[in-house]
């Protein structure tokens, strides 16, 4: 019992030492041999729980996936009204882009890195966003069934691909010009879509 813990600790300190470098260099010019020094571990040891750079990225990005669905999900409980939940998934990107000095969103930074559309990483940052527009279908339909004759002018699937990309977009922006005005014209664009 106490081995597999140690060893859930040392799998959890690799994917924790990759997980900074790939967010903050990118997965190219991340090197296993860095990922190894940084983490502590011996090569053997590396090996033994990620047995490719691939396999590494893999378990990172599926990681944050979780991560990102659970602080989504735990906002939305926090709120009650169906408009407030509606904005609370560009509302949490004002402090998160503060947070990480502007770094942008970890999908979007690695999976253009991949330029292979079959490559399993690729496909596997992908389902991120797969994963989120669900999410954002539920969230307009609600705010649609809120008020039918405030909303009866919106599509619940074309509002959260509107939404999705107009949030994309927004991240984007605050990684290029290293300052927060993007999110805040995100927002107050939102807003104005939902309007008649």
């Amino acid at each position: 019992m106490k081995m597999i813990k140690r060893e859930s600790k040392v799998r959890e300190k690799i994917l924790e030492t990759a997980s900074e470098l790939f967010y903050t260099q990118g997965y190219h010019v991340t090197g296993i041999n860095e990922i190894i020094e940084k983490s502590c571990v011996a090569k053997a040891t590396f090996y033994s729980h990620f047995p490719s750079k691939e396999d590494l990225c893999l378990s990172y990005i599926h990681t944050m996936n979780l991560r990102d669905i659970e602080l989504i999900m735990n906002e939305l409980k926090r709120r009650k009204s169906p408009y407030k939940r509606f904005m609370a998934s560009i509302e949490v990107l004002k402090p998160l882009m503060l947070s990480t000095q502007f770094k942008g969103c970890r999908f979007l930074n690695i999976v253009p890195e991949i330029k292979d559309p079959k490559n399993p990483i690729r496909k596997e940052g992908i389902l991120h966003f797969e994963a989120f527009r669900p999410i954002l279908r539920d969230l307009s339909q609600e705010l649609i069934d809120s008020d039918s004759k405030k909303f009866n002018h919106l599509n619940s699937k074309k509002l959260a691909d509107d939404y999705l990309t107009i949030q994309m977009g927004a991240i984007a922006l605050c990684e290029i010009y290293h300052d927060i005005w993007p999110v805040d014209q995100a927002i107050d664009f939102v807003k104005r879509l939902i309007k008649k």
